[in-house]
């Protein structure tokens, strides 16, 4: 089939790494904007800590985590560095009770999530063997399967190996018209089935059709800071705030983000959000001796309810997933492909039936 792919964050490079594989003829449009959340982002691959009541989320994010490693070595069988890497996490909890508490949900959740790997409780200088920046006063719930990887290394890597399997790229904005003809800048794209990946920027892409879709867009802004340490093996931090620690390679490590619902758009770097991310992780770590520290912002899309969506359009051929927030890293690989099985009818990897677009996608 003819697909045409509007927006290459994460789920639209995954949706097209996968259609292309299976043979199909694929183009991706993308406009680079610069919001993208993807670009602007750090992925941290450990859902199993999570304490949202939401059990269909979860069972997305389990699954998702469970597909990095899969996904990974078989980008690497075409040569393509993914940078996802399992490194481990560190959970921190002051109080004993806490830590005790996590690691029984731990033990717990992996009977049905092996990815987890070794599960251990590390006390205050074990922690900081690991992570020499952490302060005192901090134990830890350690995940051996935890990982990272970086929000723009994955989406290349992905659409890479899609090139590999003939693909065309247009950089151009996409507009739809009230026919559902399909235009990148100047140029009619046909299409047999439509993927629509387009985040925070998909209601503005939907409202020539005819639909109204009840996704929101929150700014989040992150900092690199870059340290004279070799954190290239440090695990992430998960600790018990709003925000993560995310070490790289070559001492860089990213904290954040903030969760910026009224900004929406606004891609201005703040003062106000680098104090906010600061003032919260330096409970947790060291952060007086980095050597540089840098901002980014992007525009990351949710919905009312915080759920995401994935399926088709009523009786289109028009094919859509969006509402990821903050978890667009974890789950977005997979959720890509999902898409991409959809859209070819194909039987997918898991029960997307609770993730109807329906109630987000309505015509006016």
């Amino acid at each position: 089939m003819k697909i045409a792919v509007i927006g290459a964050g994460i789920v639209g490079a995954s949706a097209t790494y996968h259609l292309a594989k299976w043979g199909h003829e694929v183009t991706v449009i993308d406009n680079q904007e610069r919001g993208q959340a993807t670009a602007h982002a750090a992925g941290i691959i450990c859902p199993w800590l999570s304490k949202r009541r939401n059990k269909v989320w979860y069972e997305l994010a389990k699954n998702s985590a469970a597909f990095y490693p899969e996904l990974s070595e078989e980008l690497a069988g075409g040569k393509i560095e993914s940078g996802y890497k399992q490194v481990g996490t560190l959970a921190l909890r002051a109080r004993e009770e806490a830590l005790k508490s996590l690691f029984d949900l731990a033990i717990e959740r992996r009977k049905t999530a092996p990815t987890m790997g070794e599960i251990k409780l590390l006390n205050e200088e074990e922690v900081r063997e690991r992570f020499p920046l952490v302060k005192p006063g901090f134990g830890a719930v350690f995940v051996s399967g935890g990982g990272r990887v970086r929000g723009g290394q994955i989406r290349d890597a992905l659409l890479q190996g899609a090139a590999q399997n003939g693909i065309t790229q247009i950089f151009e904005t996409a507009k739809l018209t009230s026919e559902g003809a399909l235009f990148a800048g100047e140029r009619e794209v046909p299409y047999d089935r439509l993927v629509l990946s387009a985040g925070a920027f998909l209601p503005k892409l939907m409202e020539p059709l005819g639909y109204k879709a009840l996704v929101l867009a929150q700014k989040g802004q992150i900092i690199t800071m870059t340290f004279d340490q070799k954190t290239d093996d440090w695990p992430v931090i998960l600790p018990p705030a709003t925000k993560s620690i995310v070490p790289f390679n070559d001492g860089e490590i990213m904290l954040g983000a903030t969760h910026e619902k009224e900004a929406e758009f606004d891609l201005e770097k703040t003062e106000a959000g680098y104090r906010e991310i600061v003032t919260e992780l330096s409970t947790f770590i060291h952060l007086e001796n980095a050597l540089k520290s840098d901002m980014s912002v992007g525009t990351r899309p949710y919905t009312p309810d915080f759920a995401p969506f994935i399926g088709q359009v009523g009786q289109e051929p028009i094919f859509v997933a969006n509402g990821l927030g903050a978890s667009g890293l974890t789950t977005g690989p997979f959720v890509g492909k999902l898409l991409a099985e959809s859209a070819t009818s194909e039987k997918t990897s898991m029960d997307i039936t609770r993730f109807d677009p329906a109630p987000y996608i309505t015509k006016f």
